[in-house]
């Protein structure tokens, strides 16, 4: 995990490229010098823990790979099978694949609490035959965000800058249309700055992405919670596949143009918005017709 504060640290440029090219842990775990004990470990805790809790923090497959999450769903089961409880939270359970799907439909199942993030994810958990008595539907975090904005200045962002805040690790799983968002980009002639709340994992997109727009720039680091904000502020608008960065933005007063990730992860949490945007207003003009004179 990268931390969005100042505890955060990491490793940038040329440090980190080799630091996973030379992949020593992996290296010394596969000729047997260091103890390669983490599935023995996790099948163990797994079946003497009282409790086990799978936060998938997002959509099921955050990385983009299926045979993770099968992996971790069968400790789950393993889990159950040993008569301990289980737990899955903070999640929209989108699922693309069948196998997952079956798996996913198995396990939840028999868990004894699910935590999703929006209406849309209850109604697929019911689907899939999940108790209606375990479902709990909890927004994300990020909606604890601070509307004031924060007072931390931000890096030397151009006027008139309309930010990117994309997921590379999906952007490639759907028609490929990139390149054309990038010649319209070059066509308005704003400048566009690229970076996210998780520009560890979209830093190779963006890098490509960057090179058909004409006016870029790359933060090829990333931001703390302050200077993310700080940033965003600086934008005329944000484009973003990101749903901590699009939040973010709105904080800041920042008009987004959202993109759809995955199945429905942004767009279910934005159709909860807005529906519930219209019932407030909805709940101040009936009282406000209340407090007309007959």
């Amino acid at each position: 995990m990268v931390k969005l504060d100042e505890t955060g640290k990491e490793l940038r440029g040329p440090f980190r490229r080799v630091k996973h090219k030379l992949a020593l842990r992996m290296k010394l775990a596969g000729m047997e010098l260091i103890e390669r004990s983490v599935p023995v470990t996790a099948v163990t805790a797994c079946c003497t823990s009282d409790l086990v809790v799978w936060n998938p923090a997002g959509e099921i497959c955050p990385t983009g790979d299926p045979h993770q999450v099968m992996r971790l769903l069968l400790l789950l089961r393993i889990a159950q099978l040993s008569g301990k409880k289980t737990v899955a939270i903070n999640h929209n359970p989108e699922i693309g694949n069948n196998a997952l799907g079956a798996l996913i439909a198995h396990v939840y199942k028999n868990l004894c609490y699910l935590s999703v993030r929006d209406a849309k994810s209850v109604e697929v958990a019911i689907d899939l035959g999940v108790r209606n008595s375990i479902i709990h539907e909890a927004p994300d975090m990020v909606f604890l965000a601070s509307q004031i904005s924060v007072p931390e200045a931000a890096s030397a962002i151009p006027r008139g800058a309309i930010g990117l805040a994309v997921n590379g690790l999906v952007a490639m799983q759907g028609v490929d249309e990139w390149a054309r968002l990038a010649e319209g980009l070059n066509k308005v002639g704003r400048p566009i700055v690229l970076v996210s709340n998780a520009i560890h994992r979209d830093l190779a997109f963006a890098r490509r992405l960057s090179r058909m727009i004409d006016k870029s720039t790359v933060i090829n680091y990333q931001p703390r919670y302050q200077q993310l904000r700080s940033i965003y502020r600086k934008c005329d608008a944000v484009i973003s596949s990101r749903l901590h960065a699009s939040i973010l933005a709105l904080c800041e007063g920042v008009p987004v143009v959202s993109i759809e990730p995955s199945v429905f992860k942004v767009s279910a949490i934005f159709r909860n918005l807005i529906i519930r945007s219209k019932l407030k207003d909805c709940s101040r003009l009936v009282g406000l017709i209340g407090s007309l004179p007959s």
